[in-house]
């Protein structure tokens, strides 16, 4: 006789309960919802009374409560929940022990009548039902978080929750973090940052997008990604729009104040290396002293470089909220302050390239048998990062109703994140493993900023005509100064290992630099509606218009030191090595500032538009118009006279139309098609001919291409809807966007400057890549089902371009190598072809608990373009799992939890080609995979976590 199994054990004890608590019990059961939004009211509180006896519970994610196992009897019920209309004294006579009873009630707001001014109610903004009402009743399509899901994710800033949207993917940075989003496919300089609706500059020293990490998530009460474009709306948005809304003044006083501390499991297994930021001097020698001073090496300090091991450091959270409003509810007033101090880093694997190709003899070194167009690799790197990052973000508005047809407001907002970052990294020559092992120690202060301030107007001319407008000034401004680094070498170990050997090293040269960027703009929008009918429909007329003056500036110097005696100065601790500046050739003092990295750049875009909406049917809606856009750039450098492009002048005008039609099956279920032309403007460091060496852009040389032109793109989109209940939804969309002159950034052999071409180096380029088609599926399904919820996503995106490669062979009748040139498909830079979330929710209101366990999928995608064929870097599929709680410990005071990272999931980089162990040359650490793939580079980030403790009144 065969054993029972476990299994079949806890199946058969599932049922047994199944069938003990439901088969001889009365239920009494129902929802409850906001009697005009159709809310569901979670957490309201239920009571069930029979004489002395009183039984409570609260209303689940769906709306739903339930009493189960209730004796037969007469009851009376109650329902309360906070800024709402009781319900009490409901009747119900449960006669039968096995009978179930079922209700649905409606709860109404408690009024709060002003006599002339109209406050919009904000007491269901911050839910998720409310943004499922946006989405629904837009004119466009768009996906959105609310402040709710955004504050019980596991996430604290807003780079790292995007990648919990729909089509949405992020870019890491060295510590693991989310930095910058791809949207549906498309690389980060194909989407834009607004707030409040408000476009802002980026501090970037090279690019427009905005570094997403920069904004706490608690300063947010929504989150927008918009994917189609209307007129109204700037036209320089492919991929998507992230419109971070933040908090608005509430109806009635509100403080929140939150705290958590944390660390990060990568600095058990490792130390934390940190350096003095405090020496450091904002100013280099030059703009302390004069343009025409020699620096000394006196003006260098060194104990920035003189690295220090701390175990195990502790990360910090805080923030808080107060608002409220005044005179008689016209004044409103909210402030907002988030501040976060962590400590996180990784430890990677690298392999540089060489450029170009090369080909390999057989095993045996004889020609004849080879390997053609091989890659070939210059160093192997090992590279421990260890970032302090400070962040702090500030958010105020102000608004006040003049009366009832008149509002202003007045939005500022300040975030600013200093990252602290020391890099250890040891590098070796790949194709011999032998030789000198170079130590490289480089410290980093970066210093991020953004300030907005909009002045918004919104003013009822009469009952057909209406305006807004808004006066904008913003700047971003990015500061590294004294960027620094130093190098000494040792001898290879005997074995080959990356041990350090037991002799002292040769001290090497040190280099510090200077950079400091600022972006402000100066802007204005009008926007002009006119409401009337047309064949007894609505119809409603916009016209507006917007001006934008952008001044950008860069600046550079590079002190580049060398060893007191040359070569033979041994190292022993960086306090203890002597520097000078080269007296014959070098650096004598003076510095270099570097080709094209001093420059300035005026962009002047001004913009009108005319825009309809029209009611074509009691089901269909129309949204249409065009927009005209005109770009006129002016750019000045410090490159010599003699090289191409020193200044220029670009200007272009766009005509963006587009059309937007909602059909509304029921009140449920709507379809939408859209179709919208939009642009994308070459970033900074694409436009400006400079050159950005290897040593400051991690792997390789990067140049600017003041020839590239803009990207113009058709887009299409359908998508069907439907909205049950509550928050739930299901989202069904396809998209196909025709683009024209992509921006794309790959390697080239050629200079930019005229002259002089290049062809032994590998510099990363911006180019057109041609003519490219890009097309996608998303999916977005939610449901909650009593205390349980899931929400899912996925995305399925295609792209392909195909250009021209060189391929490297041997001829054996000519007994050389030959390049020729190859056509090859690929996808579009940075484009993952299958992005997938899938989150699982609990909360029961009864005890105060909310938890939620959130995966995110993303698959392989292509990171770098080489200009030899197959030779292109691609990054392995990464999949993270995340986890955060909450629990009520009192009724305004709660705990909270946020894990990342649950199991220590690792970013892996390779090429499409089977590694040639058996070769002589080309002894790349790290291969995983040698029969399918070359290893490039592996990051390790540690497991992150946080513990909380939340005040809301």
């Amino acid at each position: 006789m065969q054993p029972i199994s476990v299994k079949k054990i806890l199946l058969l004890l599932a049922f047994s309960l199944l069938i003990i608590g439901y088969s001889f019990a009365a239920e009494i059961k129902g929802k409850v919802f906001d009697a005009i939004t159709g809310e569901p009211l979670i957490g309201a509180t239920v009571t069930l009374e029979k004489g002395e006896q009183k039984f409570t519970t609260s209303v689940n994610l769906d709306g739903s409560f339930a009493f189960r196992k209730m004796p037969a009897g007469k009851y009376e019920l109650k329902i309360k929940y906070v800024g709402y209309e009781s319900i009490k004294e409901v009747k119900i006579h449960v006669k039968d022990e096995k009978e179930i009873q079922n209700f649905t009630f409606n709860m109404n707001q408690k009024k709060d009548e002003l006599k002339e001014i109209v406050v919009t109610s904000g007491a269901n903004r911050y839910s998720d039902k409310y943004t499922r009402s946006l989405e629904k009743n837009a004119d466009y399509v768009q996906n959105i978080l609310s402040e709710k899901a955004i504050e019980i994710s596991p996430d604290v800033t807003v780079a790292n929750v995007l990648q919990r949207m729909s089509g949405v993917t992020i870019q890491r940075s060295n510590n693991g973090e989310g930095k910058y989003a791809i949207i549906r496919g498309m690389d980060q300089r194909y989407n834009t940052t607004l707030v409040n609706g408000i476009k802002i500059p980026s501090p970037n020293d090279k690019y427009r997008y905005v570094p997403m990490n920069l904004f706490p998530s608690d300063l947010l009460e929504r989150l927008e990604v918009i994917k189609a474009l209307t007129p109204s709306m700037e036209g320089d948005a492919t991929g998507g729009v992230m419109n971070l809304i933040m908090k608005n003044a509430p109806d009635k006083k509100m403080f929140h104040a939150f705290v958590a501390g944390g660390g990060n499991t990568l600095f058990r297994d490792r130390d934390f290396q940190r350096f003095d930021h405090s020496v450091i001097s904002k100013l280099d020698p030059s703009e302390l002293h004069g343009s025409n001073y020699l620096a000394q090496p006196s003006d260098f300090p060194t104990q920035n470089l003189n690295f220090s091991k701390q175990l195990d450091p502790i990360n910090f959270q805080t923030g808080l909220t107060f608002g409220n409003r005044y005179f008689h509810k016209k004044l409103g007033f909210i402030v907002g302050v988030g501040f976060q101090n962590f400590y996180t880093g990784s430890n990677q694997i690298l392999n540089t390239q060489y450029p170009g190709a090369i080909v390999l003899p057989n095993a045996n070194g004889i020609q004849g048998n080879i390997y053609n167009n091989y890659p070939q690799f210059d160093k192997a790197i090992n590279n421990t990062y260890s970032i302090q990052t400070s962040r702090l973000g500030i958010n105020n508005k102000w608004d006040y109703a003049i009366n009832a047809k008149n509002k202003i407001s007045l939005f500022n907002m300040y975030v600013r994140q200093n990252e602290f970052e020391a890099r250890v990294f040891q590098s070796l020559d790949v194709n011999t493993n032998l030789g000198n092992i170079a130590n490289v120690y480089r410290s980093r202060w970066q210093q991020q900023t953004i300030y907005n301030s909009t002045l918004h107007g919104e003013h009822i001319i009469n009952s057909a005509f209406n305006l807004n407008w808004d006066a904008v000034y913003s700047k971003a401004k990015q500061l590294v100064p004294d960027y620094a680094s130093f190098e000494y070498d040792n001898k290879q170990n005997q074995d080959g290992s990356l041990k350090y050997p037991v002799q002292t090293g040769i001290l090497k040269g040190m280099d510090r630099i200077w950079l400091h960027n600022s972006d402000r703009d100066l802007a204005g929008y009008l926007n002009l509606n006119y409401n009337t009918h047309l064949l007894n429909k609505n119809l409603t007329l916009s016209v507006g218009g917007m001006y934008r003056n952008k001044e950008r500036n860069n600046y550079y110097h590079h002190y580049s030191l060398s060893p007191v005696n040359g070569g033979n100065q041994m190292f022993t601790t960086i306090a203890n090595a002597q520097y000078s500046f080269a007296i014959n050739g070098g650096d004598n003092g003076a510095g270099d500032q570097g080709i094209g990295r001093v420059y300035n750049i005026t962009e002047n875009v001004s913009a009108g538009y005319f825009q309809f909406k029209y009611q074509l049917s009691e089901k269909l809606d129309a949204v249409g118009g065009v927009r005209v856009e005109h770009t006129d750039q002016n750019y000045q450098t410090n490159l010599p006279l003699n090289l191409n492009a020193v200044y220029g002048h670009i200007y272009y005008t766009d005509l963006l139309p587009s059309l937007h039609l909602k059909y509304k099956i029921n009140q449920l279920q709507n379809v939408r098609l859209s179709y919208f032309k939009s642009i994308a403007r070459p970033s900074f460091v694409d436009l400006i001919p400079q050159l950005v060496p290897a040593s400051e852009n991690d792997a390789y040389d990067q140049q600017g291409n003041p020839f590239i032109k803009h990207t113009q793109v058709d887009n299409l989109d359908l998508r069907y809807e439907l909205f049950p209940q509550g928050a739930d939804q299901i989202l069904i969309g396809a998209f196909t966007k025709f683009i024209q002159n992509p921006i794309e950034t790959s390697f080239s052999h050629y200079s930019v400057f005229g002259g002089n071409s290049a062809p032994g180096t590998n510099i990363l380029t911006p180019l057109n890549a041609g003519n490219v088609t890009n097309y996608g599926v998303e999916l977005v399904f939610t449901k909650y089902i009593g205390k349980f919820g899931i929400n899912a996503n996925y995305t399925y995106t295609h792209s392909n371009t195909t250009t021209q490669k060189f391929y490297l062979y041997y001829d054996a009748t000519q007994q050389k190598n030959i390049t020729i040139s190859k056509m090859q498909s690929r996808p579009l830079q940075g484009q993952a072809k299958h992005i997938g979330n899938l989150s699982l929710l609990f909360k029961d209101p009864k005890t105060g608990i909310d938890m939620q366990l959130a995966y995110v999928y993303t698959g392989e995608r292509l990171t770098s373009v080489n200009s030899f064929y197959n030779l292109d870097t691609w990054q392995s599929p990464f999949s993270q799992l995340d986890f955060s709680f909450e629990k009520k410990i009192v009724k305004r005071v709660s705990i909270y939890g946020k894990i990342n990272n649950l199991t220590n999931s690792q970013t892996r980089f390779f090429l499409k080609q089977p590694y040639l162990i058996g070769n002589t040359l080309n002894k790349i650490p790290g291969q995983d995979d040698p029969a399918h793939s070359i290893f490039v580079e592996r990051d390790t980030y540690g497991v992150s976590y946080l513990l909380g403790v939340r005040f809301k009144l």
